[in-house]
């Protein structure tokens, strides 16, 4: 029903009244000689519409049924353009539209990808430009399967990608690698020595047999579990020792920590700089040039979008503020939290699978700085693998 309707207005189509006469043998003619009419009204001056190139073969049928025509309607795109002939500028606008339009359905509006936290969208966005797709470039100079390899070359971590273009989007698609799990090469034969010195608060043993038991103190690189394994017959055979082994140790780490710090301080002072984007090129809408001296840089990007979809236009805004380094003394709660801080930081990097349940920190106040000494009491897994080499 709605392409007919359609169809009627493109063509035109006009409506009309049958006055005098009679209507009914109007209609009877018209049927008779094939005229396609529709929504006809009954009555003495009812009427109907027919396409506005067929109305003038009603004028033998009204003759013959002495009836009189009038035209009340004129509907369609026929009728519109004619009553738009002394406007030329509406011509030169309708066209004008149509070819840009034309000409920027040629090229990338917008480039659609995946968030993802291995690869930093910065990165891909610069390296997708080094490779040719960016927003405005046209459309026949991309090859999808080019950018694909060039960018899985560059990051090792993509298992997979595609570059999808649809209308005037491109639409990337990623999919990562998956880690491989660590497999314990059973084959060879090793024992399990302490890491570190300690009391062993709990032991699990998957392979091998204990030399020692929970409780017991043990020294670093000490045999805890034996790759030996004695049968009931009194057999003894070698295998992959395997334990988790969670020990009371202890650690100690000193840190020197300046008195004196160098920080930026604003001055209150604050600037914007603001550009068009259009197409990834920007325009500058601002007046102010790039100021000269110190300054802390911030910025964000504003795009558009209509309907849910980016559009090659946005806001670019730098907030330019002002800085002035200042030397300034910390205190001495100041100094004992970046000790603390910088003490838990190599505590961490040691300990990747312990935690820390006591410490004692012993202080050293110099002229200029802080010398920090701590005594970390540790939980951890001391279980190390030692392989036994045969001939």
């Amino acid at each position: 029903m709605l392409s007919l309707k359609l169809s009627r207005w493109l063509l035109g189509y006009v409506r009309f009244d049958v006055h005098s006469g009679s209507p009914e043998r109007f209609y009877t003619c018209c049927a008779r000689s094939g005229a396609y009419l529709w929504d006809i009204k009954p009555g003495i001056s009812g009427g109907a519409c027919i396409l506005a190139r067929k109305y003038r073969t009603l004028r033998s049928n009204a003759r013959r049924a002495g009836c009189r025509l009038k035209v009340t309607e004129r509907r369609g795109l026929p009728f519109l353009l004619y009553r738009t002939r002394g406007h030329a500028g509406l011509w030169a606008g309708g066209a004008a539209f149509c070819l840009i339009v034309y000409l920027l359905s040629l090229r990338v509006w917008c480039i659609q990808m995946p968030d993802n936290n291995s690869i930093p969208r910065e990165k891909l966005e610069a390296e997708l430009a080094s490779a040719g797709l960016t927003r405005g470039t046209l459309k026949s100079s991309i090859d999808p399967q080019a950018v694909s390899e060039r960018i899985m070359l560059k990051f090792p971590d993509i298992r997979w990608m595609s570059v999808n273009l649809r209308g005037s989007a491109a639409d990337i698609v990623i999919r990562c690698k998956t880690e491989k799990p660590k497999i314990a090469d059973l084959k060879s034969i090793c024992n399990i020595k302490a890491s570190a010195t300690g009391q062993i608060l709990s032991m699990k043993i998957f392979a091998g047999t204990p030399a020692v038991k929970k409780g017991d103190a043990v020294t670093e690189g000490q045999l805890i579990v034996s790759a030996v394994v004695v049968d009931q017959s009194g057999g003894s055979t070698l295998t992959h020792a395997s334990a988790e082994v969670t020990a009371e140790t202890k650690h100690s780490f000193t840190v020197s920590v300046p008195m004196k710090k160098h920080e930026a301080v604003p001055t209150g002072r604050t600037l914007y700089r603001r550009n068009f984007e259009i197409f990834g090129a920007r325009l500058p809408i601002s007046l102010h040039g790039k100021p000269q001296g110190s300054w802390r840089i911030s910025a964000e990007k504003f795009d558009v979008s209509l309907f849910g979809t980016p559009l090659p236009i946005g806001m670019y805004e730098e907030r330019w503020e002002e800085v002035r380094v200042k030397d300034s003394l910390m205190t001495k709660s100041q100094a004992r939290a970046a000790a603390e801080a910088e003490i838990m930081k190599q505590a961490k990097s040691a300990m990747k699978d312990g935690r820390v349940t006591g410490k004692k920190i012993t202080e050293k106040w110099g002229k200029d700085n802080l010398t920090a000494t701590a005594l970390l009491n540790c939980e951890e897994n001391i279980a190390r693998e030692a392989e036994i080499y045969l001939k």
